[in-house]
């Protein structure tokens, strides 16, 4: 599991962040925009932390295109047109606590019976099982 560092939950996702917003994430994610026939000038990426009602409340990180003038793309025979100031998500990923792990998983009758997480905090293995929560 994606996990947020520390015990302030919004601070660690926000700690996070550069994890995504740099030159290599920026180059992949901008490859498909330009495979399928963007101009690279036509739109910005942007990164932010946006959030999810629960249950469990979670953060996850976006990445957004954000188009500065008109532009229209064919994907399989369909056409889509992009109006200038108009977004589109390209990417996300939620972050968790240990603690919403636990939460997550418990509404589907599964138990954490083992966790295993990093020393930074920021990944975690979590196994689980059916059974009495």
């Amino acid at each position: 599991a994606n996990l947020a560092p520390g015990s302030d939950y919004a601070a660690g996702v926000r700690q996070i962040l550069p994890q995504y917003d740099n030159p290599l994430m920026r180059e992949w994610l901008l490859t498909w925009p330009q495979h399928l026939g963007l101009d690279p000038d036509a739109f910005e990426l942007g990164f932010g932390i946006a959030s999810h009602a629960g249950p469990p409340d979670l953060l996850r990180v976006e990445a957004h295109l954000r188009f500065l003038r008109p532009q229209q793309i064919g994907v399989e025979g369909a056409n889509h047109a992009f109006a200038a100031g108009d977004s589109m998500r390209v990417f996300f990923s939620y972050r968790h606590t240990a603690e919403r792990v636990h939460e997550l998983l418990r509404p589907a009758g599964l138990r954490v019976t083992g966790e295993w997480v990093t020393p930074s905090g920021e990944e975690g293995v979590f196994a689980a099982s059916a059974g009495s929560v």
